[in-house]
């Protein structure tokens, strides 16, 4: 005993002599973030006792400022890691509806842009008291933000897929305005978050190869000079600053990361850990998407999905397809305001959206009442005014058919069932994706060109006319980036008929019919703008026929700008001032993001029913 407790001492005794580890990078991290965490506090504490002491609007408003540029300073490790607490400090003003409860629980948000409309664009004395409510709800979290950041998961890897994450957040929230839609210092607030993460990849960068850190430098340096220089928010030219000056940024840093060895995140996500920008090609995976394992799309699944998609044996009398109101040629819409219900007679409620992209989305229908395709597809062919059908009658009619039985037992093991109809369908959706547009292949780089007015109108689409603070860059739907776990809805106020005086709000209650939840009366789901130009009438009741009138209403100010009285209008109501120059190149914009390469082409022929020679004839014929 008296030797192995004598070796014992002898370890310790050269242990204290050999060299000690050096801290590793997360440690270093953590602790820069406490530093910065204290000084965003100690903002917040000044901006609240300046409130508290009647201080001059300007000192206020320059208090606010700040709070919002130390804040920069640690949003990229704290949206990582704890986005719960991050939509509290700098979440969007949005009254959210708990809808798994009975009745109307309110949930009221906190933070930053709540408290922003108190100071800009001029301080309202009168509500004094709700301004330092808000801001004492504000340094009740902003007090202990350090509770979310493990630092035992401070991993290289970790660190920098949030570096990634926030540049992302930069672009598609910071240059937008998205976060700070009155004091529009997205760009200098992009500033310190560069610098801030660039002071984060120091020690990164100087193990790399001279020629690769050298690189780097010029990079950060390149992009941040780009935005010092910027004269206004509204003229700063985004296209440009992100094909020349963020996208290599980005790509240094990938091939940084790469150079040390530092794997990719293996988190399954639905935007890819693998790709540098959000222009690369596979960045997004509609694969992801999904409630089962099992319903992961295979090729076999997706030629199953789109010979049933295109035949009529879907429906209840055998007379029409999915592609009667979702037409290839029209991006899978089918031009009408509001496509024709089963009977013929009349329309259903709303205009056919467009299926390019749907399945980059986790909710479904304008009034989001789905989260997933199979369930689209399911309500769909339950339709009463739509298929008039089951998945289950459906079966029975494809079981006359040797040729679908053959396809449905080489694409699931278990054949031909209501859940595997449902799915093929649904794997043939998530292949109809398009996102290789001019404006997207011009980004990344590729030999192609956008129009003068191409470009001025992109540039006003993602500044000045505040478009992509709604369809966010690049898959331009409501589906909020970087996390990609929520699509928002609108209230924005659509006419019954189009008028641009005395208009009258269009009935269709939105969201509300699924979940009966006032707030969301007159909401609709953020569909993209992608293929606008094949998609026409627009509007879930296709009001407005042209591209021109859509840009017009918007420009009005919505609903409230043509006279609608709609109090819980979340669409901002005060005009855009876009000249007509300007209107006609956000139009001429959005005509590029035209891509159905590849998406339109419809089966050859349907499979053979069976001992059903007329039946055969009507389907093969091209009634479909």
């Amino acid at each position: 005993m008296y030797r192995l407790l004598g070796l014992f001492f002898v370890v310790i005794a050269v242990m204290a002599f050999l060299p000690q580890e050096t801290p590793s990078e997360g440690k270093r991290i953590y602790a820069q973030f406490i530093t910065d965490k204290n000084r965003f506090h100690q903002q917040v504490e000044q901006l609240a006792h300046y409130v508290q002491v009647n201080a001059p609007v300007d000192s206020l408003q320059e208090t606010f400022k700040r709070s919002r540029q130390d804040y920069k300073r640690i949003e990229w490790l704290l949206e990582y890691f704890q986005p719960f607490l991050a939509s509290h400090v700098n979440g969007p003003p949005i009254i959210e509806v708990e809808e798994n409860e009975p009745g109307q629980l309110l949930i009221y948000p906190t933070g930053l842009q709540v408290v922003e409309p108190y100071l800009f664009p001029t301080h309202d004395t009168t509500r004094k008291a709700n301004l330092l409510r808000e801001l004492n709800a504000l340094m009740s979290y902003s007090s202990r933000l350090e509770q979310g950041i493990p630092i035992d998961q401070l991993t290289d890897t970790s660190v920098m897929e949030a570096i990634r994450q926030e540049l992302f957040r930069l672009l598609t929230w910071g240059i937008t305005g998205y976060d700070a839609p009155e004091t529009l210092t997205g760009l200098s607030e992009a500033v310190v978050t560069l610098r801030s993460l660039q002071q984060t990849f120091q020690p990164y960068t100087e193990k790399l190869p001279k020629s690769i850190a050298t690189q780097l430098a010029k990079r950060w340096s390149e992009t941040i000079r780009s935005l010092e220089q910027a004269s206004d928010f509204n003229s700063f030219d985004r296209v440009m600053f992100i094909r020349e000056r963020l996208y290599p940024l980005c790509r240094s840093i990938q091939q940084a990361r790469q150079a040390l060895t530092i794997s990719a995140s293996t988190t399954g996500r639905f935007l890819s850990p693998m790709v540098a920008t959000l222009s690369d090609s596979g960045a997004f995976r509609a694969g992801y998407l999904i409630n089962f394992g099992q319903f992961v799309s295979t090729p076999q699944k997706v030629a199953l999905g789109k010979v049933l998609f295109f035949d009529p044996l879907l429906s209840g009398n055998n007379a029409r397809s999915c592609a009667s109101c979702h037409q290839p040629e029209r991006a899978f819409s089918d031009g009408r305001v509001k496509s024709r219900a089963f009977s013929g007679r009349k329309p259903v409620i709303r205009n056919a959206p467009t299926l390019i992209n749907a399945g980059l989305q986790n909710v479904q229908f304008y009034d989001s009442r789905v989260f997933y395709l199979e369930d689209q597809v399911h309500d769909v062919l339950n339709n009463t005014h739509e298929m008039h059908t089951s998945p289950e009658e459906v079966v029975q009619k494809l079981s006359g058919s040797s040729q679908y039985k053959k396809m449905f037992a080489e694409a699931f093991p278990a054949g031909l069932t209501a859940a595997n109809i449902r799915n093929a369908l649904a794997s043939y959706i998530r292949s109809l994706t398009g996102l290789s547009a001019r404006p997207d292949r011009y980004l990344r780089g590729d030999d192609v060109a956008l129009s003068a007015d191409e470009l001025l109108g992109y540039n006003l689409f993602l500044g000045k006319a505040r478009c992509a603070t709604c369809h966010f860059f690049p898959i331009y739907n409501g589906f909020v980036p970087p996390h990609y776990q929520k699509v928002e809805s609108e209230i924005i106020g659509v006419p019954r008929q189009r008028k641009v005086r005395n208009a009258r709000l269009d009935e269709d209650p939105g969201r509300f019919n699924t979940y009966k939840k006032d707030r969301y009366r007159f909401a609709f789901k953020t569909p993209t703008v992608r293929n606008v130009a094949l998609t026409a009438p627009y509007m879930h009741n296709g009001v407005y026929k042209t591209l021109e009138e859509v840009v017009d209403f918007y420009n009005r100010g919505g609903g409230r700008g043509i006279g609608i009285q709609l109090e819980e209008q979340t669409l901002a109501d005060d005009p855009l001032n876009l000249t007509v120059v300007e209107q006609k190149a956000l139009v001429a914009f959005m005509r590029s993001l035209t891509d159905t390469t590849g998406l339109t082409q419809r089966p050859n022929q349907l499979p053979i029913v069976d001992s059903n020679h007329t039946l055969n004839r009507r389907r093969i014929g091209g009634t479909y």
